[in-house]
């Protein structure tokens, strides 16, 4: 992060992550992605502002309110942040929601299982460039028109996901978006430099565009049997989206279903 407008909001955007319980100081700092006496100074000031305040037992809890906001018609934030608890808590993974901001990918929302294999770097608030065709990458440019990125992106920028990242001719690039089934999932068994692999689908506003995408994230582990692995993680990521796109929420869902077979 370059600024200090964008560490104060990391710091925010951790402390947010959890009111209830309350998180250490530490918790915070490790969440927002900072250096540790960057977030401690921050943390600090925010406490001299009165803007934190102690739940006792050395945990720390927002004395405001603070989320991003998705802006597209008929997406509901706080069905987002459930289907990301779902997932992260039946596969004992990472769960996120990730934007396309013009060439840069900015995760909206982080979801880390206490018992996963490996911790991820990204955060809420986290940014990279969308120029790495990894799984959330091509899911992106599958979604934003080849005329759009002609005129609007370096085309000669993009590159390869994983160990040996390898500059891409656009020719390439281009023959591979146009392969991509937008409806589908993308995903990467081999993972990324850092040992990451993800699963993504596209979630659509009301108007039919994209309005996020929707991971899975976990260690690029060798698993028993990869194929039905990969079809578990593609049912429960499609039944998540959809439950979003359709605005029917967990404790919505069992009223209509019952309100449904009264009718039959």
């Amino acid at each position: 992060m370059s600024g200090p407008v964008e560490r104060v909001v990391a710091i925010m955007e951790s402390l947010s992550a959890d009111q209830r319980e309350g998180l250490t100081a530490q918790e915070v700092v490790e969440k927002s992605g900072l250096p540790v006496s960057t977030g401690y100074r921050i943390l600090t000031e925010l406490q001299d502002l009165g803007l934190v305040h102690r739940l006792g037992k050395r945990k720390l809890a927002p004395n405001f309110s603070f989320a991003r906001r998705i802006s597209q018609p008929g997406v509901d934030p706080d069905m987002l942040a459930n289907a990301c608890t779902t997932m992260s808590e039946q596969l004992t993974t990472a769960s996120e929601i990730v934007l396309l901001r013009e060439q840069s990918m900015l995760w909206h929302l982080v979801h880390q299982h206490d018992a996963q294999a490996i911790r991820l770097r990204a955060h809420s608030g986290y940014t990279r460039d969308a120029y790495e065709l990894d799984s959330i990458g091509r899911m992106a440019l599958a979604h934003t028109s080849l005329a759009q990125i002609e005129q609007a992106w370096d085309t000669s920028a993009f590159y390869s996901t994983g160990l040996d990242r390898v500059s891409m001719q656009w020719a390439d690039v281009r023959a591979l978006i146009e392969s991509i089934d937008p409806a589908d999932m993308q995903y990467d068994m081999m993972g990324n430099a850092k040992g990451i692999r993800r699963f993504c689908v596209a979630v659509r506003d009301t108007l039919g565009r994209m309005a996020c995408l929707l991971t899975v994230a976990e260690a690029a582990i060798p698993v028993r049997n990869e194929q039905a692995h990969i079809e578990m993680i593609r049912q429960l990521l499609v039944e998540q989206r959809a439950r979003i796109e359709s605005g029917v929420g967990e404790a919505e869902a069992p009223q209509r279903r019952s309100a449904g077979s009264a009718r039959k």
